[in-house]
């Protein structure tokens, strides 16, 4: 099995694009943009329908997954766009039997999954540890931040 996962060399060609690890500012109805949370995990397999990039203008800027699964359509946030690009993960819309580990929050009104792992086939994304703290953030560790 594949593992990939973030690195400070990894870290440091995302620093070298002028890269944030920022989300943009959108905010939930209640005003704030929602955390990872581990009591709200889910973990579902499924199909990709469709794959978008989020401006860096907007909350959660970055790679978003529409998956769907037993008859629902999950609205899954990864990470940064370069992140992912990074990682040299191939998405594409129809995409099988995708696996996701992630965070299910409100966001907008609307359900939203933060991702922490995607599974491809054999190869594994980790996106956070297993506190919910954002891979691409590593060298942030000791803030409060934990989109």
């Amino acid at each position: 099995m594949k593992i990939i996962a973030s690195s400070a060399l990894a870290w440091a060609l995302v620093l070298s694009r002028g890269v944030t690890p920022a989300f943009g500012g959108g905010k939930d109805a209640a005003g704030d943009v929602p955390q990872y949370n581990t009591k709200t995990e889910v973990d579902f397999v499924g199909t990709i329908v469709k794959v978008r990039e989020v401006s860096r203008a907007e909350a959660f800027a970055g790679i978003h997954l529409t998956i769907q699964s037993k008859g629902d359509a999950i609205e899954v946030y990864l990470a940064p766009a370069d992140f992912i690009k990074l990682m040299d993960m191939p998405l594409r819309a129809g995409l099988k039997d995708v696996t996701v580990i992630g965070s299910r929050v409100k966001f907008e009104g609307s359900d939203l999954v933060l991702a922490r792992e995607l599974r491809v086939d054999k190869t594994v994304l980790s996106l956070r540890d297993e506190k919910g703290f954002p891979n691409w953030l590593w060298t942030t560790r000791g803030t409060t931040s934990g989109f």
